[in-house]
């Protein structure tokens, strides 16, 4: 069911803005464990303060583990966030942001229902572990009471 509701295509729209990737700490120390880093030497070198948060910098405007016609370089330790999209809070519960979603990724089925997306995606939050509450984690991960008003 996946690829009928979404596949990624490895454009890198996703990827692009700067600060929207918010990093906590246990990915931080993932990341620089994958990199072969310390968290410091990776905190200095990749990193950047976002409003008491710790974000992901970028190059031009894509994040900088990004690499064209590859896709994430960091893939298999990504932050959540990256891994949960496009399965974010707004995209399930709200027509018009799965919509404008859609156009700007070519990866989400264009014919999929909110119905569809939001069964699907709740189902693969829970499934991988991407969902977050207030204090663990960014907004967007933030589905518990989907879940509860789902079932």
């Amino acid at each position: 069911m996946k690829d009928q509701v979404f596949n990624c295509q490895r454009c890198g729209h996703c990827c692009e803005g700067e600060g929207g990737i918010i990093v906590t700490l246990e990915e931080q120390e993932k990341i620089a464990d994958f990199l072969g880093l310390s968290v410091q030497k990776f905190q200095q070198i990749y990193l950047v303060d976002s409003n008491d948060k710790k974000s992901i910098k970028t190059k031009g405007n894509l994040c900088v583990f990004f690499e064209p016609d590859k896709g994430c370089s960091i893939h298999p330790v990504k932050p959540k966030v990256c891994a949960a999209w496009p399965f974010f809070r707004g995209n399930l519960i709200d027509e018009a942001a799965l919509e404008m979603a859609k156009t700007y990724c070519p990866g989400i089925n264009k014919n999929v229902s909110l119905k569809e997306f939001r069964q699907f995606g709740l189902q693969y939050l829970q499934q991988n572990d991407l969902i977050c509450n207030l204090k663990t984690g960014p907004s967007a991960l933030q589905v518990w009471d989907l879940i509860k008003n789902n079932e």
